[in-house]
């Protein structure tokens, strides 16, 4: 990545509880989605990944996937919870990205599919992707991350604006 470039990295939350009687805002994760949002921050901290602002949905699933992934990486990157996350259209997380992305170089945002995943797609679109590198057609488990290397200001981010770097699909090791 050069210093005309900015980070994005999206992740889509952890495993979390099903429905049942609660409010989908409230659902924590399970055992499972705990495990591997630690084994996310793993990843975080082996491939050097260091943002300097996290943009998370205020749902209780994602806020405590960043807590874990906090937990095993050591990051300590300021954190906003921002209620426009929570179950977001592309066009709403762009606009997120666009009100508090300055002046930071690189952002995790924290979220849900299919916002997340569809935020990838209109980002990558119409870039070449590297035959022997990530796909994001490979879909978009939970607690997946994917890196995107992004050529413009986060005012400006717009189709094709981003280009996939890398993509982890974080599973606990049994």
């Amino acid at each position: 990545m050069t210093s005309a470039t900015r980070q994005l990295i999206l992740v889509r939350h952890a495993k979390a509880a099903d429905p049942g009687a609660q409010v989908d805002h409230d659902r924590p994760l399970t055992d499972r989605g705990h495990a591997d949002a630690k084994a996310l921050g793993e990843w975080f901290k082996e491939h050097r990944l260091r943002p300097d602002l996290v943009l998370c949905s205020t749902s209780v699933r994602t806020r405590e996937t960043w807590a874990d992934v906090v937990a095993s990486s050591g990051l300590g990157a300021l954190v906003a919870n921002d209620q426009r996350i929570y179950n977001a259209s592309v066009d709403r997380l762009l606009g997120v990205i666009e009100d508090e992305g300055a002046p930071s170089h690189s952002i995790a945002l924290v979220g849900h599919a299919p916002g997340i995943p569809g935020l990838a797609a209109t980002l990558t679109e119409g870039v070449e992707e590297d035959p022997d590198g990530p796909s994001l057609d490979d879909g978009w488990p939970t607690c997946t991350a994917a890196v995107l290397e992004i050529s413009v200001p986060w005012k400006k981010l717009a189709p094709g604006t981003g280009r996939l770097v890398s993509m982890h699909t974080a599973r606990a090791s049994d």
